[in-house]
């Protein structure tokens, strides 16, 4: 078994998308990444699959809330960024997804930059950690 991490939040498209746009998302969303040797995707960050999918909305993508253990998805959505602006150069999110791993402090923000791309960037749990003598779980309570 893997280590899980969940995302809330979702990634907007900059300028609304076209037909052929979402349909073109639509081709890469949930598709396993090692049955295209043709997609350049940096494997070493452990992504697989491209677990995202369009919001309700159509205005931007999200976290499918797969079932199966999702890793490198700032690496996914850079994929289908890099992917995206093959044809269509000027395709761009904004916005930041926030990921909470299993352990309560493993916490960061998928956050994309001014130029579009998706980058890690660390949240600070504040308060002073401390572990359960009860359950052993770990957890922070705020220091006067």
């Amino acid at each position: 078994m893997g280590y899980n991490t969940n995302f809330t939040g979702e990634l907007r498209f900059a300028t609304e998308p076209t037909a052929p746009q979402l349909a073109a998302l639509n081709e890469i969303f949930g598709e396993d990444v090692r049955t295209h040797p043709d997609w350049v995707v940096d494997r070493s960050t452990g992504c697989t699959y491209i677990d995202l999918v369009l919001t309700k909305d159509f205005g931007g993508i999200r976290w499918d809330d797969s079932t199966e253990k999702t890793y490198g998805l700032e690496e996914a959505v850079n994929f289908v960024t890099r992917l995206m602006r093959q044809r269509w150069p000027d395709f761009r999110l904004v916005g930041h997804l926030n990921a909470q791993g299993e352990d309560f402090d493993d916490r960061w923000s998928l956050v994309i930059d001014a130029d579009g791309w998706a980058s890690r960037q660390p949240v600070v749990v504040p308060g002073k950690p401390v572990d359960c003598p009860h359950c052993g779980k770990r957890f922070a309570v705020e220091v006067p």
